[in-house]
């Protein structure tokens, strides 16, 4: 067997594994020699690889998984073992599309895929025991996974700019189809975005040099941090939106009079008591999303109805919290939606946003993309065990209640598991 560039001892592995006839002469010794292939036969393996893979039904990757995996063995064995398979899905996904070879964006969609699954099968972890991995062992894997993550970032955007060319062409899927294709795709993307994530993350905290390492602390498992502040995120998100509203560069420049209110209350009356054990980064963008939307519907029903001011029209998110739960309500004077419209807000193909493609492929969000916002925020909280629901008052505004259950990652146990099947969906 002879193979151009750097090949992974599993991926030479299966190929001998598909060679019965080779069985035969290697008997139970295992032994492999640098060799070489043309390109042409390389991707003629990975394309076995990618069929293999992709012929595997795949259950939604649990945050259980990811967070129990703690250490930089095993979260990199974690992530050798479940990315392949769902990078694999997500081709096969693209490609029961009818058509998707004449759409630029699924094209694209599909190129990055294809990179990283390569990418990903030419490279594993060393072969040693898991505890016995150090971030000094995974440096190249770090690079292969850091690359990947970079690679990946325009997905979301990319995915929600053929769907509005959608709207504005022949659709290549019926609506309900399309929504289920489209939470297919989406889930299997935070699973891996949360994957690939709580890999840097781990990998950071073990390596003592790092800043991130400083800065995560003793209270941060991976991505999760366990004294999480939804206050504090929501006091983030606030003065980020204002900010954006406040730059004289925004579409609706001049509106540095938006006003975001942030009111904290828990059972016991403390402060303290609402911190949960979280992930922030997630959070922060599901309630910025959810912020956004309503200084767009406040700012537009001002332009429409100028008797109360901007000012006059605060946005108030008030977080609360139990013993088993933290609950946010974020509440806007924007003026609400038609009832008949209500079934449209949760649909990937109805936005209301005039943003520029290129503004999504910049934000560096894994939630910016035309019309996926508030669909996706769904996924995530669904995801991470909790729920988004919107009790609208047409002529008055829109109540979002975000609902999150709190997570112990000292009892994975009690981490919930997402139901979302994360196989392909019917085209």
């Amino acid at each position: 067997l002879n193979i151009v560039g750097p090949i992974s001892l599993s991926f030479a592995n299966g190929m001998l594994a598909k060679a019965s006839r080779w069985r035969a002469a290697v008997g139970a010794v295992r032994c492999f020699s640098q060799v070489t292939i043309s390109q042409d036969r390389l991707q003629e393996f990975i394309r076995a690889e990618l069929s293999y893979f992709a012929s595997r039904h795949t259950q939604a990757l649990s945050l259980e998984q990811i967070v129990e995996a703690s250490t930089p063995g095993k979260v990199a064995r974690l992530v050798h073992k479940e990315l392949p398979f769902r990078f694999a899905a997500r081709i096969k996904h693209i490609e029961a599309v009818a058509g998707w070879e004449k759409q630029l964006e699924l094209k694209q969609l599909h190129e990055i895929f294809m990179d990283s699954f390569s990418d990903l099968r030419l490279a594993e972890p060393p072969d040693t025991q898991e505890s016995a991995l150090t971030v000094d062992d995974l440096k190249e894997y770090t690079e292969v996974i850091r690359s990947v993550r970079k690679r990946h970032m325009p997905v979301v955007a990319l995915l929600a700019e053929a769907v509005r060319k959608m709207t504005l062409s022949d659709p290549w899927m019926e609506g309900d189809d399309f929504q289920s294709w489209a939470d297919t795709f989406l889930l299997s993307r935070i699973s891996t975005e949360m994957l690939t994530s709580h890999y840097m993350a781990v990998v950071d905290w073990h390596d003592s040099v790092t800043e991130a390492a400083e800065l995560l602390g003793s209270d941060h498992i991976g991505i999760v941090d366990t004294k999480c502040n939804p206050g504090k995120i929501c006091e983030e998100a606030a003065k980020t939106v204002q900010a954006m509203y406040a730059n004289p560069q925004c579409p609706k420049q001049g509106h540095d009079d938006l006003k975001v209110e942030v009111h904290c209350h828990s059972e016991s009356g403390s402060e303290e008591a609402i911190a949960f054990s979280y992930i922030p980064k997630y959070l922060f963008y599901i309630v910025r999303e959810l912020i956004k939307n309503s200084a767009r519907a406040t700012v537009e029903a001002c332009e429409v109805d100028g008797r109360r001011s901007l000012s006059e029209r605060p946005i108030v998110v008030t977080v609360c919290a139990d013993q088993k739960q933290v609950a946010i309500r974020i509440a806007d004077q924007g003026g609400g939606f038609p009832f008949g419209k209500a079934d449209e807000i949760w649909s990937y193909l109805f936005s209301t946003s005039k943003q520029p493609f290129q503004e999504y492929l910049e934000s560096g969000s894994p939630m910016a993309g035309w019309g996926v916002g508030l669909a996706l925020g769904r996924l995530y909280a669904r995801y991470l065990g909790g729920s988004l629901q919107l009790m609208n008052v047409p002529g008055t505004g829109v109540d979002a209640y975000l609902f999150l259950r709190r997570i112990d990652p000292s009892a994975v146990e009690g981490i919930p598991r997402t139901s979302i099947s994360d196989s392909v969906a019917p085209v």
